[in-house]
């Protein structure tokens, strides 16, 4: 979102800044709004901002990549997502206020807690979505998250025109309605039913799992499934437990973790 109307930002972080009154005062009278425009954004000071508000977003999803497994151990599947859309709605009003103090600090302190609430979800969302899939869908279903990430973006992006959002007078509000979807997600998670897996794996409560699977596929007979996740428990129990320094250690791991990090950088491209 923040990429689409860039230079509209970029000539308010100049503005706060007091890049705009520097280049007034020796600007030539005849200046187009263009030529302005291009002056501010090549300040050294908008620069470093505009850097910044891009690059923090990836900072704080790296960071909190690392904490995925214990919020959804902590606080399972369906919680663990509620509980992080506090940051979603948090970073969505500094960005939607930014114009109430300086919004370049707003704009990079909003953009730096939804990126560490993106890095949770990236990992939160996949992981429930694998666990209640029926075996036979899991993996077509398990695509369906990053489908609705680039449609999002695709969405932002047609937000993020000039004539749409992306203006002088409306782009608080284009950043702002990025934690909008937390806000709708916070009033239909509470209807979804808890990973089986989870309640079963992790909690050891059968009875809850089984309940969780009746909800997911309605009366049936749970003996299978609960069977599978058993000798999934045990086998979890018999193997050790991998750190992350292990697992980057480990020449074991070495390949499948080349191979996972190569498929994430090429999506940046």
């Amino acid at each position: 979102v923040i990429n689409a109307p860039q230079k509209v930002i970029q000539n308010h972080y100049g503005r706060s800044l007091g890049v705009l009154s520097e280049r007034a005062a020796v600007a030539p009278q005849n200046a187009t709004e263009e030529e302005e425009f291009q002056e501010v954004g090549s300040h050294p000071s908008v620069v470093m901002y505009w850097s910044l508000s891009v690059a923090i977003f990836s900072v704080g999803g790296m960071v909190s990549s690392f904490l995925v497994g214990f919020v959804g151990d902590l606080r399972g599947r369906v919680k663990g997502m509620l509980m992080v859309n506090v940051l979603a709605v948090a970073a969505g009003l500094l960005m939607g206020l930014c114009k109430m103090w300086k919004p370049h600090i707003m704009v990079i302190s909003g953009r730096a807690v939804m990126g560490f609430y993106c890095g949770l979800t990236s990992g939160l969302v996949p992981m429930y979505i694998g666990e209640i899939a029926p075996k036979a869908y899991r993996g077509a279903l398990g695509t369906l998250h990053q489908l609705a990430i680039v449609t999002g973006i695709l969405i932002s992006q047609v937000a993020g025109l000039d004539f749409v959002l992306g203006n002088d007078d409306m782009w608080p509000l284009l950043l702002g309605l990025s934690g909008a979807p937390a806000v709708l997600q916070s009033f239909l998670l509470p209807l979804c039913p808890e990973s089986p897996r989870y309640l079963y794996i992790v909690l050891g409560k059968e009875q809850e799992a089984r309940t969780s699977l009746c909800r997911l596929k309605g009366p049936c007979d749970t003996t299978s499934d609960l069977e599978e996740m058993r000798r999934e428990k045990e086998e979890a129990d018999k193997e050790a437990r991998v750190s992350i320094l292990s697992l980057v250690v480990s020449s074991v791991y070495r390949q499948q973790l080349f191979v996972a990090l190569m498929m994430h950088l090429s999506q940046q491209l």
